[in-house]
């Protein structure tokens, strides 16, 4: 290989973001082409949530999320819609409560117990912040009993390893994408394996989230 093909041609990781598992952070890299996979994956989560042509879809996450995150903004436009975006966090609630009003938003996907901590301190009500969307998306399993305990209709963000898993309002089950991932679990933990190519490979990764897989494509946690 020459010097000038080494160092001239594009470099295979498009960054490195950030898995979970319990008190563990764990670097993990990605590559261009993981990030379009999952980017086909979350647009396939929105067409179920009845995201389509002319909506918004309000993205509400982190920066260390980015590699959860960026497929869910770019996934609007292979879907024909549009996105914005908020922190979650809870000084930026009130960001998320301004941009579902002045964008007209028809998903918020990523509301998490912070928010809904920050819009209680501005004395916003759930319900009426979120009166004219169509679903709401919890990030954490706090945030969706808050809501739907409120009478909005709640669906589940589930970031699954470095894959995310998506469950629509009333429905008792999350899909995740059975062609590129394979989840099985071990003593109620489940456990991710990739099927397709990606630059960080994981062999039955112990995601530390409890659940059971009743059929490929779907789990429901525990």
């Amino acid at each position: 290989m020459t010097f000038a093909r080494e160092f001239e041609a594009p470099p295979q990781v498009w960054g490195v973001g950030r898995v979970v598992v319990g008190d563990d952070v764990i670097p993990w890299a990605v590559s261009e082409i993981d990030i379009e996979d999952e980017t086909e994956i979350a647009a396939s989560h929105y067409r179920s949530l009845g995201l389509g042509d002319g909506d918004l879809v309000l993205v509400v996450a982190l920066l260390s999320q980015a590699i959860h995150a960026v497929p869910l903004e770019q996934a609007a436009g292979r879907v024909g819609a549009l996105y914005s975006s908020a922190d979650a966090t809870r000084f930026d609630a009130f960001r998320t409560a301004s941009l579902v009003r002045q964008l007209e938003a028809r998903i918020v996907i990523g509301v998490d117990s912070e928010v809904l901590t920050g819009l209680a301190d501005l004395e916003r009500d759930p319900r009426d912040v979120f009166s004219t969307v169509h679903a709401v998306v919890a990030a954490d399993a706090d945030a969706q009993a808050r809501l739907t305990d409120a009478g909005i209709a709640t669906g589940r963000w589930l970031r699954l390893g470095p894959t995310s898993a998506v469950g629509i309002p009333d429905q008792p089950w999350l899909a995740y994408d059975a062609q590129r991932w394979h989840v099985d679990e071990d003593r109620g933990e489940l456990l991710l394996t990739n099927v397709a190519d990606r630059l960080t490979p994981c062999d039955r990764f112990r995601t530390g989230i409890r659940g059971t897989v009743p059929e490929p494509g779907r789990l429901v946690l525990a």
